[in-house]
């Protein structure tokens, strides 16, 4: 029922997205775009495509070295299913299929697998909303939206800074956090917050070991590798539809995509991937041609990526180091396992029996 609600409530969000994209637009100029798009430069597209998924890959694998170095093809299929079930479920509940697939108990735990999925998607959230905002200081002023994209830019910033720093404390002083956790969600449920700070406790055990400084430095060359591959991308493809986007402008929509998508929706991120692609064109483009050209452009981008990975992510569904049967399961089973994971941790520092999640006066 819980998946169902989900959802349900993603396609709806999709469904009121994709009907504000495409209302009042000319569905039959938008379609005869489509057709008259110089797709020469899709191929090209589709290998920038593989080259961000290696560089995604790869920057993974330094999170996780430190806990066990992860053979590579293991960590490529994980990658590739992980990525496809993203687009594939709603509400971003794919983010779970990862740490779940590269697991591998005792060797690699639950919390050490999702605490490097985590500390990615924050150093990623605090790259694109900085890129979004320094890209926009080349936007006229008088174009439209970019004084709320700009505010837009520097809350989502801010947002990631703080969960930055949040990680950093968690790091430093477990028993902070814990505690910290447990205040945030007491006033709703008392049960709720010992649950939750015993599944932060041990999401923190996973951020005990970090890279060396020469492979920190390696994550955050491939970062700013793969989200400029990304507006490279998009600049690219952009040609096929006569649109002369520059790197900068290729960043200013991009910027806005990534916050556009952050939006949960339905499967494939339908709807608020058009939207967010159409409003970071309008900044630089007439609006007459952003309603059919743009359209078309964002549309096809979206088939693109959805398609690409949803292939990729097929192409490695079968092979030996899926478990295909537990995939959809990954949001409930990572939940279940931090639990257990929490409780063995106790008993490694000496504790006898469970014990609140909350109540960590005693903890050393």
């Amino acid at each position: 029922m819980k998946r169902l609600v989900q959802t349900l409530a993603g396609l709806a969000i999709s469904g009121l997205a994709l009907w504000l994209t495409l209302r009042g637009k000319d569905l039959g100029a938008i379609w005869s775009e489509m057709r008259q798009a110089d797709y020469r430069y899709l191929a090209p597209y589709l290998l920038v495509l593989a080259a961000i998924h290696l560089s995604r890959t790869i920057r993974w694998g330094i999170l996780l070295e430190p806990v066990a170095k992860v053979p590579f093809a293991k960590l490529n299929a994980a990658s590739a299913v992980g990525f496809m079930a993203l687009v594939a479920l709603p509400f971003r509940i794919g983010e779970f299929a990862r740490p779940y697939l590269i697991a591998e108990r005792p060797r690699i735990r639950v919390s050490s697998a999702l605490s490097s999925i985590v500390t990615e998607r924050v150093v990623d959230g605090l790259f694109t909303g900085l890129l979004l905002v320094v890209a926009l200081l080349a936007v006229p002023d008088d174009a439209p939206g970019v004084g709320v994209l700009r505010v837009g830019g520097v809350l989502v910033s801010a947002a990631f800074f703080g969960a930055l720093a949040f990680l950093v404390v968690a790091y430093r002083n477990r028993e902070l956090a814990v505690r910290f956790t447990s205040w945030l969600v007491r006033p709703v449920s008392r049960r709720l917050a010992d649950r939750v700070a015993g599944m932060m406790d041990a999401f923190i055990h996973g951020l005990r070991l970090v890279p060396s400084r020469r492979k920190i430095a390696l994550f955050f060359v491939l970062t700013a590798a793969y989200w400029g591959l990304n507006a490279a991308g998009m600049a690219l493809l952009a040609r096929g539809f006569g649109f002369d986007l520059s790197f900068v402008q290729a960043c200013a929509v991009l910027g806005v995509l990534v916050v556009g998508v952050m939006i949960p929706a339905g499967p494939g991120m339908v709807g608020t991937f058009q939207g967010a692609v159409l409003i970071g064109l309008a900044l630089f483009f007439p609006a007459a041609v952003v309603k059919t050209r743009g359209t078309a452009y964002a549309n096809v981008v979206w088939a693109a990526q959805v398609g690409f990975q949803v292939a990729l992510g097929l192409a490695f569904l079968f092979s030996n180091h899926i478990r295909i049967a537990q995939l959809f399961g990954a949001p409930g089973e990572v939940s279940g396992e931090l639990e257990e994971e929490e409780e063995g941790y106790r008993r490694e520092e000496g504790f006898a029996g469970p014990k609140p999640a909350s109540d960590v006066r005693d903890r050393p």
